[in-house]
């Protein structure tokens, strides 16, 4: 039978066990919430560095304006493509340095925060303060794990082109948070295909790009392909 003292070290162990899994939930997370004039932003960060920013604004993101806005944020904070997800729908003129100066501002004020999802919205809690990522505040279940994102240009089957037309091409955006979040973005108002409906997916329309691309078989490849890039 364990003596005394080596029942009050497992209880020590085991009280220090519990302090580390509470620690280690509160540090799962870090994000910072940033908005200047037509942009809002939102930076998450795990503890393993990733970052994936969710940018909306009043205005369309046209593939030009999300290009510029990565490239600078690419050269200024080493921001992958990937992770960076752009939203715009409004009546406002672009205004593409609101969008750079909200996602810097959020990226200059990260604090520890706490990510829901109930399958349907995402949230951020930021000091006892809730702000949606998209959808509601969520009571939903608590988001763990590491950031992946996948990123692809996927040019749809045309017909015949003018000497100086140039085929068009469409983002195909994923992004998963942790073990329970997939989020797919495409451009303007997509709908999501059918045969993508019931896994799961947390679907963003009116991203990265203002016009949405076409129901084809290569645009259902390359959502297949940015899933499995992701692990799903």
């Amino acid at each position: 039978m364990p003596g005394r003292s080596s029942r009050r070290l497992a209880g020590c162990i085991a009280i220090e066990l519990l302090r580390y899994a509470e620690a280690t939930a509160a540090t799962e997370f870090q994000a910072g919430i940033a908005s200047a004039g037509a942009a809002n932003a939102i930076v998450i960060q795990d503890r393993h560095g990733a970052r994936a920013v969710f940018a909306d604004t009043d205005f369309e993101i046209t593939q030009a304006i999300a290009d510029f806005v990565a490239a600078r944020l690419l050269q200024s904070y080493e921001l992958p493509r990937p992770f960076l997800l752009l939203r715009g729908v409004g009546p406002q003129p672009a205004q593409p340095d609101d969008l750079l100066t909200a996602i810097s501002a959020a990226l200059g004020q990260m604090e520890p925060a706490e990510i829901r999802s109930d399958g349907k919205n995402l949230s951020v809690t930021i000091a006892g303060h809730c702000r949606p990522i998209f959808g509601d505040c969520t009571t939903g279940a608590a988001v763990s794990g590491p950031i992946r994102a996948a990123f692809r240009m996927v040019q749809p089957e045309h017909g015949l082109l003018q000497r100086t037309d140039l085929p068009r091409s469409y983002p195909v955006q994923a992004i998963v948070l942790g073990k329970q979040v997939v989020v797919l973005a495409l451009g303007g108002a997509s709908t999501l295909p059918s045969e993508f409906s019931a896994r799961g997916l947390l679907f963003i329309p009116h991203a990265n790009a203002s016009t949405a691309p076409p129901d084809d078989p290569r645009l259902r490849e390359a959502i297949r392909q940015v899933l499995a890039r992701v692990g799903r």
